[in-house]
């Protein structure tokens, strides 16, 4: 299963609507979102004849996700670098979850959403605040990051080849 986490406001919804019509080049406009109460199945189409199920789970059921690690093999974990008050609060929820014993063999992709803002926290300032370098060293997940924008596309087809390349 792939399952899509991150807090409340990181962009799930609207990163999963872009992939959803990823394929279609001429969808320009922003598709309204509400913040996710519960979960979202969204099926994804990484080529013609590949697609996978991704389900979301709104930021503020955390206290729960740990009942759907379970059966995930493939972990997106969505960070909003504008807010730079959440990433701390972000930081805490990714490692209450890399430490669950259900996600043993899973592979995880971390996207540091919303990097077309101006308010957007740097990479260096994120890697330094999430001890990066510790995580990737004691981690026995293989894990990527990707710095994305739901909103402008950035990124978007580096998350479409990486679910290419994890897929099932």
């Amino acid at each position: 299963m792939y399952l899509l986490l991150g807090p409340t406001s990181s962009g799930k919804t609207l990163l999963s609507k872009k992939l959803k019509t990823y394929d279609d080049v001429e969808d320009e406009n922003i598709p309204s979102t509400l913040p996710t109460i519960g979960t979202n199945l969204v099926n994804i189409s990484l080529n013609k004849k590949q697609e996978i199920t991704v389900r979301e789970l709104g930021g503020s059921m955390s206290p729960i996700w740990p009942n759907y690690l379970k059966d995930c093999h493939f972990l997106i974990y969505v960070i909003d670098m504008s807010n730079r008050l959440q990433v701390s609060a972000a930081c805490m929820l990714f490692l209450s979850i890399l430490t669950n014993p259900s996600l043993k063999d899973c592979q995880v992709l971390v996207l540091l959403n919303k990097m077309d803002l101006t308010t957007t926290m740097s990479r260096h300032e994120f890697e330094s605040l999430f001890r990066w370098d510790d995580i990737l060293k004691h981690s026995p997940h293989q894990i990527s990051v990707k710095e994305v924008s739901a909103v402008s596309r950035l990124g978007l087809s580096e998350v479409i080849e990486w679910l290419l390349q994890h897929s099932r």
